[in-house]
């Protein structure tokens, strides 16, 4: 069984349901977890509960722009300063929005892109160096099934997921030998508190989609980031992995 005893790890929009469930994973394997999000009051939350569950790792919440380059070189200093230099990046900061191209201002897609992309380029620059220095580290970025698929009325989330997987692929090689490695995870459908909101139907028909007969669980998620974190996983780098219950190619996503 591989174990993140002793590493220190930081979330990037950490504070979400698949960052909690990272968090709870990395946790349970022994390592120290900073949880950063524009929400600090829940990111704090999360790490109070942490905390009494694992009273001899450290945990911290704290505010984070991942857009706002001043906010992350401010973010994984304060981060650094509670838990110790991360080892581990985990780059989750993301949002969802249906707009057609026809009518998606520039605005929306340069938000959509700042997110996804400018914020995987931000934490990955500023948090590397003391990985490489070290000799070890782990860069694991969140992609999208959309990336490798297409949505409709979801082109600019699918290129900013696209973007991060191009990155990711690269920049793995600029590392490799440096024993940094850099991955990314491309969920499928996704249990969500979101999902209660949706349309009366919407999630059932989606379910049937999926030959699984289920959504993911987020805990499935946080288990495969903490195994791409571990020793085991050395030679495991510049991979998009899909968690999506055999759903990939399956079907065309929002058409």
């Amino acid at each position: 069984m591989f174990s993140l005893q002793g590493r220190t790890a930081l979330l990037t929009g950490g504070a979400g349901g698949l960052g909690r469930a990272v968090a709870a994973a990395f946790a349970e394997q022994g390592a120290s977890v900073a949880i950063a999000d524009l929400r600090p009051d829940v990111a704090q939350g999360l790490a109070q509960e942490l905390a009494q569950s694992h009273p001899d790792q450290a945990f911290a919440g704290l505010a984070m722009d991942v857009t706002d380059e001043a906010s992350v070189v401010s973010g994984v200093a304060e981060a650094t300063a509670a838990v110790g230099s991360p080892d581990i990046a985990v780059l989750l900061a993301g949002i969802g929005e249906l707009q057609p191209i026809a009518t998606m201002s520039f605005q929306q897609w340069r938000h959509m892109l700042a997110i996804h992309l400018d914020g995987t380029f931000l934490g990955i620059r500023h948090t590397v160096n003391p990985m490489i220095e070290q000799g070890w580290g782990r860069v694991i970025c969140f992609s999208s099934i959309a990336s490798l698929q297409g949505v409709a009325r979801q082109a600019h989330y699918a290129a900013g997921k696209g973007g991060v997987d191009g990155l990711v692929r690269s920049f793995s090689r600029e590392v490799a030998g440096d024993g940094v490695t850099v991955n990314a995870i491309a969920p499928g459908y996704t249990e969500s508190p979101l999902n209660e909101v949706a349309p009366p139907g919407r999630i059932e028909a989606l379910t049937e989609s999926v030959p699984a007969g289920r959504f993911g669980y987020p805990s499935e998620i946080g288990a495969l980031a903490a195994y791409l974190a571990s020793d085991e996983a050395a030679y495991l780098t510049g991979q998009i992995i899909s968690p999506n219950g055999g759903f990939k190619y399956c079907h065309h996503l929002g058409d």
